[in-house]
């Protein structure tokens, strides 16, 4: 398939920011079932089908709700807030969800996920992170569609930590 400059540029975005997301959430025990990137008509969307441990940690499955956004911020070098980008919405909403019934107040909601996006960016801008999320993303941007024993090789193979 033949894709344009701009078409190209919001590809390899979707395909940092599904990623990310994969990465984290195998690092937190989960198992992606598949991930992909599908060209639409509207643009490029991307979706992690993930399998969640029965004791998963809840701010393991916020912080891979969060990883998304913050590869797509470290591959653009744009410190965007999360929760202000439209296209990252839904990634914000469901962090928020998650976490907001166990916390006292809306403003410790934000601080945590603020500084959870702060220590993912950290993370992500390692060499070594950064080695594995892109190794999954050029999987996605030749595959369109890759299942978890893809991911976990990448990622084992860059992530020792």
């Amino acid at each position: 398939m033949h894709y344009d400059d701009e078409d190209e540029e919001e590809l390899d975005r979707t395909t940092y920011h599904e990623a990310g997301h994969c990465v984290m959430a195998v690092l937190c025990g989960a198992v992606v079932e598949r991930a992909t990137v599908d060209p639409e008509e509207d643009g490029f969307h991307g979706l992690v089908d993930i399998q969640w441990p029965s004791k998963a940690d809840l701010r393991d499955m916020m912080a891979v709700s969060l990883a998304g956004p913050v590869a797509e911020m470290v591959y653009t070098n744009e410190p965007y807030h999360p929760g202000l980008v439209p296209e990252w919405a839904h990634d914000w909403k469901q962090a928020w969800q998650m976490v907001r019934p166990r916390l006292t107040s809306d403003v410790e909601c934000l601080r945590l996920l603020e500084q959870t996006v702060a220590q993912l960016h950290r993370r992500f801008s390692q060499d070594h992170w950064w080695a594995a999320i892109a190794a999954v993303s050029d999987l996605l941007a030749t595959h369109e569609q890759i299942e978890h024993e893809e991911i976990e090789y990448e990622v084992r193979n860059w992530i020792r930590d």
